[in-house]
């Protein structure tokens, strides 16, 4: 564990060193040469929630260039759709710390049922580093969760660099997390996002939420509370074969490891490419090609999935941003868990964020072949994920966010292994009380279920079914932004 930190330490040492370094020897040549000249975007407007860091940044550089991170995603890459550019400042650092105090029953899927109280400590650090050629975005929420229960520690970074050249570009990321609990409503609240731990560039309006769910590990089937690592690293490098139309290649590999628990843990790596090509300024389609292989620590299983899918895109700057990939999907299972057999199936991969003049939307929903969530060898997933933010006064704003997944098990429907299946839900309501830009109290309340069949736990340490509910109170103290050049 304290080798991978120091790896990733180092890693993002070299970046953040390297990017001005590079960015110095291009600038003099890209200067002198007008073909690689980018044409500057226009700036949208500020998403419905931005009274506080957002129009705080955009009050300190109203008049800087703002980038476009939103539009220029190939539809067949890694990244996640936004909403597109709002910020005033395209290079910046900003700090936050959080507190957050709960009141829980069923916690977890130990059968803990009495009331409990749980203490969140967070701070967060998002930096924002862009040039005419390069984007450098870094997310990072730490702290830890106090009970008596439990205690532990709540890691959480992203990163992405990405370079263009004129026809090429490249991009390199890693996304790893360190939680005691499933990030699929992690705290009972909705995520770290409703613990004022989520990233500052969400699709929210704001440049950069990193990468696209189906690449991480799946997390979807909600466990007792044990320290999980979870890690995903990638690369795509994409090519402009004429003004319209875009090739892309790419490639990850992603780990889910329980640290002194007795779940499965698994790996997966990923190739993907595919053909992008405009219909014009805001539509786009795509032809992808992905395969999926899958391993699982101490077990002799293998799946293996290759899926062919179609997709279509419609982004209008600041107001809407429509993904939809669909296709068959072909599941090959070999090892003495499942035997060997061909299934199949199909896949989809859908995103929606939609912005009005104070509310916004962000919905998703997958359905796909993933590792099983440490409780399954390989699981048939479907996931839905939706949140909506309102600006209800010019002090307050209220969220509300919804979960649900189902996950059913890889193995031959004949068996009884074959009929395990889990159904998880979890929603969440939030009122945030603005005190000044980037300082607000909020007060929220959660609640979640987990059901499934009487089989499904026989084997495994992973709890029965239950309802839980959390009802929190929370602080958030976000420091003034650094902006810098």
């Amino acid at each position: 564990m304290a080798k991978l930190v120091r790896i990733h330490s180092c890693v993002l040492l070299l970046v953040i060193l390297f990017v001005p370094a590079v960015q110095a020897q291009q600038s003099d040549s890209a200067k002198n040469d007008t073909r690689e000249q980018p044409v500057a975007p226009s700036p949208a407007p500020l998403p419905a929630g931005s009274t506080g860091v957002l129009a705080l940044i955009s009050a300190q550089a109203p008049t800087e260039e703002v980038q476009a991170a939103g539009n220029n995603r190939p539809l067949s890459g890694v990244q996640e759709p936004t909403l597109g550019p709002n910020l005033g400042a395209r290079n910046f650092l900003v700090p936050n710390i959080s507190v957050t105090s709960q009141i829980a029953t069923n916690s977890s899927g130990s059968g803990y049922t009495r009331p409990t109280a749980f203490s969140y400590l967070l701070g967060t650090l998002d930096l924002n580093r862009v040039s005419d050629r390069s984007e450098l975005l870094l997310h990072y929420a730490g702290g830890g969760m106090f009970s008596s229960y439990l205690n532990s520690a709540i890691q959480d970074l992203e990163f992405s660099y990405g370079y263009r050249w004129r026809r090429w570009s490249l991009l390199v990321g890693d996304q790893v997390s360190l939680l005691s609990e499933s990030s699929f409503g992690f705290g009972g609240v909705g995520g770290l996002a409703f613990l004022n731990g989520g990233s500052l560039f969400g699709s929210g309006g704001v440049p950069g939420s990193f990468l696209n769910p189906s690449l991480t590990p799946n997390q979807s089937i909600p466990t007792i509370l044990a320290p999980r690592l979870s890690n995903t690293a990638v690369a795509q490098i994409e090519y402009a074969l004429s003004p319209r139309s875009s090739w892309t290649a790419s490639g990850s590999y992603g780990m889910l490891n329980f640290l002194g628990a007795g779940f499965i843990n698994s790996a997966d790596g990923v190739f993907q490419t595919g053909y992008n090509y405009s219909l014009g300024p805001q539509s786009s389609v795509a032809v992808i090609y992905r395969f999926d292989a899958f391993r699982f620590t101490h077990v002799p299983q293998t799946i293996e999935d290759h899926l062919v899918q179609f997709g279509y895109a419609r982004y209008v700057t600041g107001r809407i941003s429509l993904h939809l990939a669909a296709g068959p999907s072909m599941e090959m299972l070999r090892g003495v868990v499942t035997g060997s057999a061909n299934r199949l199936s199909w896949a989809l991969d859908s995103s929606l964020n939609y912005q009005l003049d104070h509310t916004t939307l962000q919905l998703s929903y997958d359905h796909l072949v993933t590792g099983g969530s440490g409780v399954l060898v390989g699981a048939q997933t479907g996931q839905l994920e939706a949140t909506v933010e309102r600006k209800l006064t010019p002090r307050w704003q209220g969220s509300a966010s919804l979960g649900y997944a189902t996950n059913r098990s890889l193995f031959p429907p004949t068996t009884t292994l074959g009929k395990q299946q889990y159904n998880s839900w979890y929603a969440a309501v939030r009122f945030n009380h603005q005190l000044r830009p980037g300082t607000a109290l909020f007060v929220g309340y959660g609640a979640r279920r987990q059901a499934m069949n009487a089989a499904a736990c026989a084997t495994l340490n992973c709890g029965t079914s239950l309802v839980g509910h959390e009802v929190s109170l929370g602080f958030n103290f976000g420091l003034r932004p650094v902006l810098f050049r």
